[in-house]
């Protein structure tokens, strides 16, 4: 009887929940993780992490560092945020980019408030104006914050897929079966390879005071890792003040398109710079050649642009690349819009192709009405010559920075253009302490296997410089005395 009179009140119980619609949605999963009175959260961990469009073989896996410290103070109210990482070299030997081989470990703290964003670690704090909608956005991309920024945007109050926008994104939250934030899904965009799906997930969730929190995070972008960490501590309600510094308020907006200056540094020969790169514009008899086209398309058009004025009685006809490097092949697509014949390394044609040819629905695309682009090739050795100019580009082999490197050589000049391995620093200093020498070897020991005979170097990260330079920074001794007695 007594069983029988439990098993009655269990259907009945049972009938009635059925009845009942459960919460689910951005509301259940406010409450399931104690977002509702989450004004601001301090959570810090380690793991690793990995450097988007650095990767060692063209279409690779990003390079892989050791995250020691990733500490994020977060103010939902402002909002604002906080993020300092500490990373040190992750790949032995170092392979791919990413600033490394790195020296030393590597300290980066980045801020956002309100509508302002800064840097620092420097002698001041560095304003950043053009990355306040990205920082802005990884507010809404916590765990706590995407409950919340879709309970703002009136996401729908059912199921456990939901929808809202973080700035001009829109982002996709999966919940688990427990209402917690599982997966947080969404696009942005990259001038090499047009739309970037991201996708974090979030798991191994615990109590923290009166929230969960997740103490597994992993990001991932274009189906690579970008980011695995594991949380270790985790303060709800923490004080977070993060005051604008009075030089960031007063900085200026950034500019609507990047400026490009023009230095000639030989007869016929300019060094570009814009937007934090440089380029190298060779004339010849009938034509122009741009060694280098990085950054993105608003840049190459700028530099264009300027090459044009100074020369205007001569088409461009090629830009030159140096490496499938995403900060180095971000500008190649306006050469391709206007017609412009990209070189790279053989290794790099088939990448930079099928990259094109990938959706860009995020941002707008310079090349779109331009059909296939047209692409030269560099085995090991090609030769750019007429009656006025030599231009001769060489394969680095086995070069651990990527696979399809190449350098630029003009022996008339003898300057030595390259994409990265030494980055001149600003003022009177040599060394650059934070970096390790191991890709200036490198590429300094193929130099000397190819008899070159530099007297500058114009590297793509830098001023054009004494060939020296490069080998005081690194200690190279012995090719020092011999670039000091020629």
């Amino acid at each position: 009887m007594r069983t029988m009179t439990a098993l009655v009140a269990g259907l009945v119980l049972a009938v009635a929940l059925a009845g009942c619609s459960r919460p689910s949605g951005a509301a259940a999963a406010a409450d399931a993780m104690g977002a509702t009175t989450l004004n601001s959260i301090q959570f810090s961990g380690s793991g690793t992490s990995y450097a988007f469009g650095q990767a060692y073989t063209p279409g690779g896996a990003w390079p892989r560092f050791e995250v020691k410290t990733y500490a994020a103070a977060v103010d939902y109210q402002t909002p604002a945020m906080r993020l300092e990482m500490v990373r040190a070299q992750g790949e032995h030997p170092p392979k791919g980019g990413g600033g490394q081989p790195y020296a030393r470990d590597q300290r980066t703290i980045q801020v956002v408030s309100g509508t302002q964003a800064w840097s620092e670690g420097g002698a001041q704090p560095a304003p950043n104006p053009a990355a306040v909608n990205d920082r802005l956005r990884q507010i809404w991309l916590t765990p706590h914050g995407v409950v919340k920024a879709a309970l703002a945007g009136g996401a729908p109050a059912t199921g456990n897929v939901f929808t809202f926008k973080a700035g001009d994104r829109d982002v996709t939250v999966t919940l688990n079966e427990e209402n917690l934030v599982e997966r947080v899904e969404y696009l942005i965009a990259n001038p090499v390879v047009g739309d970037v799906p991201v996708e974090v997930t979030y798991s191994d969730y615990a109590e923290f005071g009166d929230i969960r929190f997740p103490r597994r995070i992993v990001e991932t972008q274009d189906g690579f890792e970008t980011l695995d960490l594991t949380i270790g501590d985790v303060q709800p309600n923490a004080a977070v003040s993060l005051a604008v510094p009075a030089n960031v308020a007063s900085a200026p907006a950034p500019a609507a398109a990047p400026m490009a200056t023009i230095e000639k540094v030989g007869d016929g020969l300019w060094s570009l710079n814009a937007a934090g790169t440089r380029s190298l514009a060779v004339e010849f008899a009938d034509h122009i050649a741009i060694l280098e086209g990085p950054t993105s398309d608003a840049r190459s058009k700028a530099v264009n642009e300027v090459v044009r004025k100074t020369v205007p009685s001569k088409p461009i006809r090629y830009v030159v690349n140096t490496h499938a490097h995403y900060d180095h092949a971000g500008g190649l697509r306006q050469y391709v819009a206007e017609g412009i014949t990209v070189i790279t390394h053989e290794s790099n044609k088939a990448f930079l192709e099928q990259a094109w040819a990938r959706p860009r629905t995020v941002e707008p695309d310079p090349a779109e009405a331009s059909g296939q682009p047209t692409i030269e090739t560099v085995a090991d050795k090609r030769v750019l010559s007429d009656r006025t100019r030599t231009v001769e580009l060489y394969h680095l082999p086995n070069h651990q920075h990527h696979t399809g490197q190449l350098i630029a050589y003009l022996p008339k000049e003898r300057i030595l253009m390259y994409g990265d391995a030494y980055n001149p620093p600003a003022g009177d200093e040599i060394r650059t302490p934070d970096r390790g020498p191991e890709f200036a070897t490198q590429m300094v020991q193929t130099v000397q296997a190819l008899k070159l005979n530099p007297e500058r170097i114009a590297p793509v990260h830098g001023r054009v410089v004494p060939y020296r330079n490069l080998l005081m920074a690194f200690d190279l001794d012995t090719q020092v005395s011999a670039a000091i007695n020629r």
